[in-house]
């Protein structure tokens, strides 16, 4: 017994942290499919955010969590407004914070934590034109994607719980705003 349980717990423990990234990477490519989709169909800007380091709103939702969120391009005084609720990865997975930090900045951007609406704060995100490409006044343009890993995230600093050397990163087309999964090294 004690050696099929020496066996069976590492096994099971590899097995469970694979479907978490399996399911992390569909959180992921449907959230920035939806703010596409969402910027085509309303004919309005949309966007991915990424809470980061800086959000001062809950601790939880740094570097594992995403919301979309969309405003109408001609009108910036009007703050972008939540679409849907928040998106948190599965627990043990966690978002790179130098993919984050690589994000362009998204400003004037009201979020819902629980039944609160925030004052409008600064995400970082990846954002879509009506034409569901990226908005080309980002700066950098967001076509490295997000990366993500087995792991926590204190601070800026990553905790892997995995022994993989390449990790999940959802990249994004330029032009049409599409998704590409990839392996690749940490960024």
């Amino acid at each position: 017994m004690g050696l099929l349980a020496a066996v069976a717990v590492p096994a099971l423990k590899g097995l469970t942290g694979s479907g978490g990234r399996k399911q992390a990477l569909n959180q992921v490519i449907s959230a920035l499919e939806i703010a596409r989709n969402t910027a085509i169909s309303t004919g309005t800007n949309a966007a991915v955010i990424f809470p980061d380091s800086t959000f001062a709103s809950g601790e939880a939702y740094k570097y594992r969590s995403m919301a979309i969120v969309a405003w109408n391009a001609t009108n910036s005084a009007t703050p972008a407004t939540m679409v849907g609720s928040w998106i948190v990865l599965p627990q043990g997975i966690a978002l790179f914070p130098n993919s984050i930090s690589a994000l362009p900045q998204g400003t004037n951007i009201s979020v819902r934590i629980l039944t609160t609406t925030s004052p409008a704060a600064n995400f970082r995100a990846i954002r879509f034109q009506p034409d569901g490409g990226l908005d080309e006044s980002q700066s950098p343009l967001p076509t490295n994607g997000i990366a993500y890993f087995e792991g926590t995230v204190t601070g800026t600093t990553t905790n892997t719980t995995s022994k993989m050397t390449n990790f999940e990163t959802v990249r994004v087309t330029r032009y049409t705003g599409r998704t590409i999964p990839v392996l690749a090294p940490a960024p």
